[in-house]
Formats: structure tokens, C-alpha cells, sequence
């Protein structure tokens, strides 16, 4: 009976779904070679996703923002998105070309402009993605 009654308390403990809340995620990098052979072109995409229950607000204002090697290097409007609506985000950039590069850092950031009402971006666990490209 002991282990119903945990197992009930614990359930109960569960907070609610989050009716709109954010996931940024995977990255992914392409290289394409410039006409100007003494530049790389680096594209890197991710999907912001909202993962919650309910649409965000329409005119919710928000962004993504890209830093590259821990250095800021563009945003990017993201608008209102649908309950499990999806939205990916590319970025553009240009390195110069060297024949054994060292590993680029790319870290993906989501930030609400708006002060967050109840329900939406319950965490910010999931707002930031870096990856190692």
C-alpha cells in the first residue's frame, strides 16, 4: 500500500505542461568553398522548436542569437511560433581559408525581448545549444 501512496504523492508533484515553451536544436554546419578562394562560406542552421501545448502570442518578440567562438556574430528575429511548431534558423559567415582549421564553435542563443507571461518559456534549460563544428 506504501508504494501506491509514494507513487500517487509523487505523480501529484508533477508540475503542469508548459503551454509554450522553446527547444533549440540541432546544429548543423556547411561549407561552401567562395568564388574568392582565400574564403570559406559557413552556413549553420538549427530548429527552434516550441515543444509546449499552446501558440505563443503573434506578436511576441524574440530572437536567436549566434556567437561564434564565444564572440557575437548576428541575431535573427523568430516569430510567434504554433503549439509543436517548428522554425529553423540559418546563419551565414565567412572565414578565411586554411587547410587544417581548428574546430569552430557555434553556440545557438534564444532570448524573449518581452517580459515572459505565465506560460510561456516555463525553463530556459533548453534555450541554448553549442556545438563543436
Amino acid at each position: 500500500m506504501l508504494p501506491f501512496l509514494l507513487a500517487g504523492a509523487l505523480i501529484a508533484a508533477q508540475p503542469g505542461a508548459c503551454p509554450s515553451d522553446l527547444l533549440v536544436a540541432n546544429p548543423q554546419l556547411k561549407v561552401i568553398r567562395a568564388k574568392d578562394r582565400t574564403l570559406d562560406n559557413y552556413i549553420v542552421t538549427v530548429n527552434v522548436q516550441n515543444r509546449g501545448s499552446s501558440s505563443q502570442r503573434l506578436a511576441v518578440n524574440q530572437h536567436l542569437d549566434l556567437l561564434i567562438n564565444q564572440r557575437p556574430a548576428g541575431t535573427q528575429p523568430i516569430p510567434g511560433l504554433g503549439a509543436n511548431e517548428s522554425y529553423p534558423a540559418a546563419f551565414r559567415f565567412q572565414l578565411a581559408h586554411q587547410r587544417n582549421r581548428k574546430p569552430v564553435v557555434v553556440t545557438f542563443h534564444y532570448v524573449m525581448d518581452d517580459k515572459p507571461r505565465p506560460g510561456e518559456n516555463c525553463t530556459t534549460a533548453n534555450d541554448q545549444v553549442t556545438a563543436t563544428l
